[in-house]
This record gives C-alpha cells, structure tokens and sequence, in this order.
C-alpha cells in the first residue's frame, strides 16, 4: 500500500519541479533585457550565445580533446616568444645608416625579428581561436561532437593550424638568426673600448676584418651554430613523425579492407534472403 500511496506524492513533487522551473525560466528571461549599449553595438557583436545543452558525452575524454590539448601548448610558447620579440624590437637603435655595412646588418635583423614576431602573433591566436572555436561548438547541442570535428577537419582550419605551427617552429631558428646578426652590430660599434679597459690595443680580441669585429664575427657564427643544431633537431623530429605516420596507415590499410569485406559480405546475406 505504500508504493501506490507514494506515487501521487511522486507526480505532485515532479510537477511542483516543473513549475518552479518555468518560474525561474520567467524571472531569468524578465531580467535578461539588453541595455542601451548592447542594443547600440547589437549590429558589431551579438549579445546572443548557443543554448546550453548537457551532452553526457562531455564528460568522457575524446580523440578530438586530447588533439586540443596538445595543440594549447602552441599559444603559451608563442605567447612568451611574442613577448621577447617585442622587447628585442623595441630596444633595437632605428639609426640605421643603410649605406654601411653595419646599417645592412642591422636592418636585415630588423626584418627576422618582424617575421618572428609576425609568426608568433598567428601562432598565438590560431592557438587560442581554433581552441575556443572548436570547444564552443563541441558543447553545441547533441551534434556537437560531430560539428567540431567538422570545424577541426576543414581544410581552411587545418591550413592555419599547421601554418601555425611551422611558423612557430621555424621562429625559433629565425630568433636566434636575428639575435645573432644584432650581436654583431653590437660588437661592431662597442668596441674598441676606452685604453685604460684594453690597454693592449693590439690585441686579437680587438682585430677588425674591415669594419667587421673579430670577436664579433666569433659569437655570431656560435649563434649560427645554435640555430643550425635547432634546425636539426626540428627535421628529425618531423622526419620521425612522418615515419611513424606512414607505418600507423599502412597497419591500418588491411584492417580496414577486412572491415569493408565483412560488410559487403553482410549487406549481400541479407540481400538475398535467409537460408533455408
């Protein structure tokens, strides 16, 4: 008696459930009116977001999260060398004298740094947009799933993320490139220094290849080296990773021609009937 007698107090609770959440509903929806400036600039941004639907499957780890995962790192690192490029940039002397050898120099670390600080600037906000653009549409709806590895898969998209990350990538060889040729202009102009810091001035760590620094011209070519190494060990890596690419879908090629059989052979078995 007391499992039939509970449930009219189960439906009463369930509808004074539902009520209060039409309740709320209507206080939410009476109190979300735009004001005047959202109204003014409703043409540039819209003051409107997608619904919020609680998909089960946000809850369980994917292919696609792990993928942004390891793509969220790109804007952290491009973040942080953004940063060091505009300072190198905005200590760099602008008295560039193009008609020496010096001013060349110069000017042609001043182009590297740009690049650098252009391929980063991308890479930050490819990093963070494809991010954001991609979890939006993940919580969507029940589609959402689909929609984002749509979003993710583009090619337009996959274009900018893999630029993106070339460009990174092929930014820190470039930084060093650039450090390098300011190292030497540096050099070029300091030295030599006053007598009484050098009073050797015959000394080879004060020699001149025409207007060019010795000891200059030394720790430029370090500099070369450590970028050349960087450049190295980035082609292994991507040649590796091609590599195990290239072994992971020739494995998969016959166990997806297995796959596609057995359906074939299914879809036929049921095309012709039952046996009897």
């Amino acid at each position: 008696m007391s499992f039939f007698s509970s449930q009219p107090s189960a439906r009463q609770d369930y509808s004074a459930m539902q009520l209060q959440t039409v309740n709320v509903t209507q206080a939410l929806d009476e109190t979300n009116k735009p004001d005047g400036i959202t109204t003014a600039l409703s043409g540039m941004v819209r003051s409107e977001s997608m619904d919020m639907n609680n998909d089960p499957r946000l809850f369980g780890n994917n292919v696609l999260m792990k993928r942004l995962l390891a793509f969220s790192a790109l804007a952290l690192v491009s973040s942080l060398m953004t940063k060091a490029t505009q300072a190198q940039l905005l200590k760099l002397k602008k008295d560039i004298d193009l008609t020496t050898g010096d001013g060349l120099i110069q000017f042609a670390s001043f182009i590297l740094m740009n690049c650098v600080l252009f391929s980063n600037v991308l890479a930050m906000y490819v990093g963070v947009a494809q991010h954001y653009f991609t979890y939006r549409l993940m919580t969507a709806g029940p589609t959402g799933y689909e929609m984002a590895s749509g979003y993710y898969l583009n090619p337009n998209i996959a274009f900018w993320r893999h630029a993106a990350i070339k460009g990174m990538l092929g930014a820190l060889p470039l930084y060093l490139l650039s450090t390098a040729l300011k190292l030497l202009v540096m050099f070029d102009q300091d030295m030599p220094n006053p007598p009484e810091k050098h009073p050797d001035l015959n000394s080879w760590a004060l020699a001149r290849i025409g207007s060019i620094s010795v000891l200059g011209l030394l720790v430029s070519f370090l500099w070369f080296g450590m970028a050349g190494v960087l450049c190295y060990v980035d082609s292994k890596h991507r040649q590796n990773f091609r590599e195990r690419y290239e072994i992971a879908k020739e494995l998969e090629r016959p166990l997806l021609a297995s796959v596609s059989n057995m359906a074939s052979m299914s879809q036929r078995g049921h095309a012709g009937g039952p046996e009897v």
